[in-house]
C-alpha cells in the first residue's frame, strides 16, 4: 500500500514538473513575442518622428512659396 501512494506521489510530481516546464515555455514564447512587438513600436514611433519633422519642412517651404506668391503685385488689365 505504501508503494501505491509514492508511485501516486510520484506521477502527481511529473505532471506537476511537465506543466512547470510547458508554463515556462509558453512564458518564454509570450515574452519573446512582447520584444518583437516593443521592437515594432520603437521602429513606428521613429517613423512617426520622421514624418513629422517631414510635414514641418514641407510646411515651411510651402508657406515661403505662398509668400512669395502674395508677395507678387499682379496687375489686371
Amino acid at each position: 500500500m505504501a508503494l501505491d501512494a509514492i508511485e501516486q506521489l510520484e506521477a502527481k510530481i511529473s505532471r506537476l514538473v511537465e506543466q512547470h516546464d510547458k508554463a515556462k515555455r509558453e512564458k518564454d514564447l509570450i515574452e519573446k513575442k512582447l520584444q518583437q512587438k516593443e521592437s515594432e513600436w520603437h521602429h513606428l514611433k521613429g517613423q512617426i518622428r520622421q514624418y513629422e519633422r517631414e510635414r514641418i519642412e514641407f510646411r515651411d517651404k510651402l508657406d515661403k512659396i505662398i509668400s512669395q506668391f502674395a508677395s507678387l503685385e499682379i496687375s489686371s488689365d
